[in-house]
């Protein structure tokens, strides 16, 4: 019992230690010097804006189809052959 009371007494010790040379660390490179600061960078505007709706071009998000629901699964080429032979299916 004595044993882990005394283990667990120098563990703490070290790990306050520790702890105090981080904060010690932290405030020797500034990171708690402004406090306000950080709470306010968000309302500051540092990218531009973006451009509006009438200077962007649409670009259209799906190919247009050729006139119909359906595309060709395989095309004939410019033959002279039935159009029976083409199979549509649905797009996906």
């Amino acid at each position: 019992m004595n044993n882990s009371l005394c283990a667990l007494i120098v563990l703490s010790f070290f790990l306050g230690c520790g702890c105090w040379l981080f904060f010690l660390w932290g405030v020797q490179k500034g990171e708690f010097t402004d406090m306000e600061r950080p709470k306010h960078r968000m309302l500051d505007d540092d990218e531009p804006p973006p451009p509006s709706r009438a200077e962007v071009p649409p670009t259209p998000s799906v190919p247009v189809a050729d006139g119909h629901e359906l595309t060709m699964s395989h095309r004939l080429p410019d033959s002279e052959e039935p159009q029976a032979a083409v199979r549509a299916v649905p797009h996906r």
